[in-house]
């Protein structure tokens, strides 16, 4: 890790906190940095951590931010980088190291968890962290099932991204190559977990993913997925799973030449294959593994309604649990 002692030396930041989660405590002396504080933050970025983080990192003096772990950790640092800005609103300088494959870090927002168990977010340009470090040999530690479902996170946001509305040809492009790199990528890494040539392919494949980030975050996979994952203890990449082909399959109905031309990306129907990728991952597919029965899926589909009619969203849910 000689780029994130350069890059923090770049920043001219002396007084580390890196942000990681419990699982990775015992792995941050790999970054061969010298901590002024370390915070610890769970699943879905609950905000009385990030709090806590914040005072944390005030009484240490931190001067600059590692991330170290998935989405949660990393969104977490970038709201602690702007609750430590200084007089003239600039935030802390914040270097995301990522160990899985949600790209988290490429983009300008942050997803918590409030007070009432349900998922939310900000936005704000100060977010986006200032460098990100791909170093596959970090990842390996990183549970195998954790790291195939947040490559199927990545899917989502390479589909979502080219199904949203509007003209983006740059990004298209990339969207496919993305796809088509994880169908290749993600059996590959399920064959060989300690291949770092193949996790680096994985993470090429989920950088591609993310170049157009807002109207992925945005997208109604994406949506669906952050309504029932923190209230009901689904991890982000979990939710990609269980929703993605489903969505897909319902917007097939309005936008059958973008369907189209997934299909020729994928070799076959797009939401059958990324069903059948799902699976020959060993990965979930069904909401009812997670204890969510009707009554909760209707309840998250009426209070996501709006730009879809809710017995729509209804039957999206439905038809993964």
């Amino acid at each position: 890790m000689a780029q994130l002692g350069a890059e923090l030396q770049r920043l001219e930041a002396t007084r580390i906190g890196v942000v990681t989660t419990h699982s990775l405590i015992e792995s941050v002396d790999r970054l061969r940095v010298q901590p002024a504080a370390t915070i610890v933050i769970g699943q879905h970025a609950p905000m009385s951590q990030i709090d806590q983080g914040v005072e944390a990192a005030k009484s240490a003096r931190v001067d600059g931010l590692v991330s170290f772990g998935g989405g949660s950790a990393i969104d977490a640092a970038k709201i602690i980088s702007i609750r430590l800005a200084d007089r003239d609103g600039r935030a802390v300088a914040h270097v995301a190291v990522p160990t899985t494959l949600s790209v988290a870090e490429l983009a300008a927002g942050a997803g918590y968890t409030n007070e009432g168990g349900d998922k939310a977010g900000m936005r704000d340009p100060r977010l986006m962290v200032e460098t990100v470090i791909y170093d596959a040999e970090l990842t390996l530690s990183t549970p195998l099932q954790l790291w195939l479902s947040t490559g199927i996170r990545a899917l989502d946001h390479a589909v979502e991204g080219f199904l949203a509305a509007g003209e983006h040809p740059f990004t298209d492009v990339m969207a496919i190559d993305a796809i088509r790199r994880l169908f290749i990528t993600l059996p590959r890494a399920k064959e060989a977990p300690d291949d770092l040539d193949v996790r680096t392919e994985n993470q090429l494949a989920a950088w591609f993913s993310f170049t157009l980030p807002g109207a992925s975050a945005s997208g109604l996979s994406h949506t669906m997925g952050k309504q029932i994952g923190a209230r009901h203890g689904i991890p982000h990449g979990v939710t990609s799973c269980l929703l993605l082909p489903h969505v897909m399959r319902y917007l097939a109905k309005t936008m059958p030449d973008r369907m189209l031309v997934l299909a020729q990306a994928t070799g076959a129907d797009p939401a059958d294959r990324v069903e059948e990728l799902i699976a020959s991952l060993g990965l979930p597919q069904h909401i009812s593994q997670y204890d969510v029965g009707q009554a909760e899926l209707r309840r998250a589909a009426e209070e996501l309604a709006g730009k879809y009619p809710a017995a729509d969203l209804l039957g999206i849910y439905l038809s993964a649990l």
